[in-house]
């Protein structure tokens, strides 16, 4: 059955516009959460009730965010990632490269592009996904159910760890790392906390890279139902994934948002991620099939351009951070920041790729890649 998604697939502009568009509004997702990180001390991004002092529309934002799209769109683009790994392969191989030699030369280039995006913001996730691709070439040949299965292993273990982690150590270790005091003091429990951390980190990206290759191999990724079944089909997995996470949000709101309570809470949003990041593949697919307007090919643009924008969006973030007074900034101004970068991106990148075939990152990527300058400028029909 793989074998014969895997020789039914095309290169048609449909196909490839599909992916442009779920990776385009990943990267505008990402932007949500990461903001956080960018104007608040690191705890905010763990504990919706941070700051204390915020008022409803805050708290709105805060629980919005934290339903609809803390680890979701990081879920999708580590999904696209994997999808990617296969994508590049075939067109190496059509092209007569060795796809292991070439693709494995390309990611440790994304490694070095991520090093310096780390210099910049210590939440790179680049480097991560350039270490997860080795393992990915190693299984790429594997079925598309294993794939998926292993995805979903390898995705949930990190939260059952971490709940596991709090019931034999004080759960301040995780505390700590999360407000950076860790680096005042010591400990074997900041230690574990730590390490628990770190192996999330690396499972949770490479588990739904797994679930990305599985579902490009066998087509899903690619090849759509008729709209009404896919519709139908993504909204009842978007259910599903926002009740689990209502309920491990519902659970740290009652045990008054304590240490032990998030994490617990995060192991229901971590559950709801599968089916939701599912449930906005789908729905992405459905829109992309359906929409006519210019908002979508600014979203495919953004898409086309995403190494560049993701980090585009570290540098404006951390000049506003510097440029903008902390006492003006709550989490639903943020939230506008959020919303004029996204303009501003989804405008740049459309008025970008008129001109050049690439955008400036990925054509760096392109040309050391291949070892060639390649062609940069749109010439005029």
């Amino acid at each position: 059955m793989a074998l014969e998604a895997r020789a039914n697939r095309s290169t048609s502009h449909q196909r490839i516009t599909h992916l442009d568009t779920i990776r385009g509004v990943a990267v505008m997702g990402i932007l949500i959460m990461n903001s956080v990180a960018f104007f608040f001390e690191g705890v905010a991004y763990f504990d919706i009730s941070y700051p204390e002092n915020a008022n409803w529309l805050d708290w709105l934002v805060a629980i919005m965010g934290e339903i609809f799209a803390d680890q979701k769109f990081m879920a999708l683009f580590s999904l696209l990632f994997g999808a990617s790994i296969l994508l590049f392969c075939e067109r190496a191989e059509a092209k007569g490269y060795s796809s292991t030699k070439l693709s494995l030369w390309r990611n440790f280039l994304l490694f070095l592009i991520g090093g310096f995006h780390a210099m910049l913001w210590e939440g790179d996730v680049l480097t991560v996904y350039a270490m997860c691709a080795p393992v990915l070439l190693m299984c790429r040949k594997f079925s598309p159910k294993l794939l998926i299965w292993l995805g979903c292993l390898f995705y949930l273990t990190p939260a059952i760890i971490n709940w596991y982690l709090i019931s034999t150590i004080e759960p301040t270790g995780f505390r700590m790392i999360w407000d950076n005091s860790y680096l005042e003091k010591s400990s074997t429990d900041i230690d574990l906390a730590g390490l628990g951390m770190m192996y999330e980190l690396f499972a949770r990206a490479l588990g739904m890279m797994f679930i990305g290759m599985g579902l490009y191999s066998n087509g899903k990724l690619v090849q759509i139902d008729t709209a009404d079944q896919i519709l139908s089909r993504s909204i009842a997995l978007l259910i599903v994934g926002i009740s689990f996470s209502g309920v491990g949000l519902v659970w740290t709101y009652l045990n008054d948002f304590s240490t032990a309570a998030i994490i617990q809470g995060n192991l229901a949003n971590t559950i709801g991620t599968i089916p939701m990041a599912f449930g906005y593949v789908g729905l992405l697919m459905w829109w992309n099939e359906r929409a006519k307007s210019s908002i979508i090919n600014r979203v495919q643009a953004l898409g086309k351009t995403a190494l560049s924008n993701y980090i585009g969006q570290t540098i404006v973030c951390l000049t506003l951070a510097v440029i903008i007074p902390q006492a003006w900034l709550s989490r639903s101004t943020v939230l506008l920041l959020v919303l004029a970068i996204w303009w501003m991106q989804l405008f740049v990148s459309e008025q970008w790729l008129k001109r050049y075939k690439f955008g400036p990152m990925e054509y760096f990527w392109r040309c050391v890649t291949y070892r060639r300058l390649m062609p940069f400028i749109v010439r005029p029909k």
